[in-house]
This record gives C-alpha cells, structure tokens and sequence, in this order.
C-alpha cells in the first residue's frame, strides 16, 4: 500500500525530474516501487511509507545513499538527504499493445515461431529413456521369480 502523504496513486507511473547538481533516477515508481526498464523484472528501489529505499551501488559496492535511504516523498516531491528537492511527475504508459501498427511492403511482417530449447529436449529423452529402461528391469525381475 502506498502512503497516501507521497501524493502517489496506485496503478500509476511516476518519474523523478532530473536537475542539476541532484542524484540522476532513470526509472520510475509504479505501486511503490521503484524500476529502471519498462518490463518490471525487478525493482531497484521500494517505498517504506514516505521513505525511499534505493538498491544502488557504487564501484566499490557500498550503497549510494546512507543505508539505502535516497530520501523521502511527500506531495509528489522527492526529498534527498542533501536537501535537493526533485518533483515527480506522472508518466502515462502505452503499452505496445496500444501503439498504432504501420505495415508496409518494405517491412513485412515476421512470425516467429516459439521453438523448445535444446537442452530441455535433451532433458525430456534423458527422462523418457531412463524410465523405459527402469520399467525394463522392473519386468526382467518379475519373469523370474
């Protein structure tokens, strides 16, 4: 649950303004967390109430931000430690679904055809074949006794 004093809305996208002098975010939050690409595998960062925990780290592998706290949100406003005060905005997102499609004769369109990896078929006959095998063995034992 987001806190209602960050201004934030559940289901929406918010972005952190970029300005001088101020820690760069590249993401944006969506239901209190925060992500660097579109697709939501992971996030980087989370809210703890109105207190913004960043997961980034430096060349050395110390955190960024003190414990990980960047700062807090309120109003719509990021707070850093240092005082910087970054305005978050909201970002609509279109999904790819929604993009309009241009089809031309320069650039067909291409089917792609969804193929079982290697391995997981190496895998299966592995199985397949150890079990043929252990019912084998499992019918021997019986016709002798």
């Amino acid at each position: 649950m987001i806190a209602s004093l960050t201004g934030m809305k559940p289901g929406e996208r918010y972005v952190v303004e970029s300005i001088e002098r101020a820690h760069h975010f590249p993401g944006f939050f969506l239901d209190g967390k925060y992500y660097l690409e579109p697709e939501l595998q992971t996030a980087v960062g989370w809210l703890e109430g109105q207190q913004f925990l960043y997961d980034q780290l430096d060349p050395t592998g110390e955190p960024v931000f003190p414990e990980r706290v960047a700062g807090t949100i309120e109003d719509l406003t990021l707070i850093l430690a240092d005082g910087a005060r970054l305005t978050l905005s909201e970002d609509p997102f279109r999904a790819q679904a929604d993009l309009p499609i241009q089809l031309t004769a320069a650039r067909p369109v291409q089917k792609f055809e969804q193929r079982p990896s290697p391995l997981l078929v190496a895998a299966a006959a592995l199985l397949f074949g150890g079990c043929l095998l252990a019912l084998n063995r499992f019918r021997g034992r019986n016709r002798n006794r």
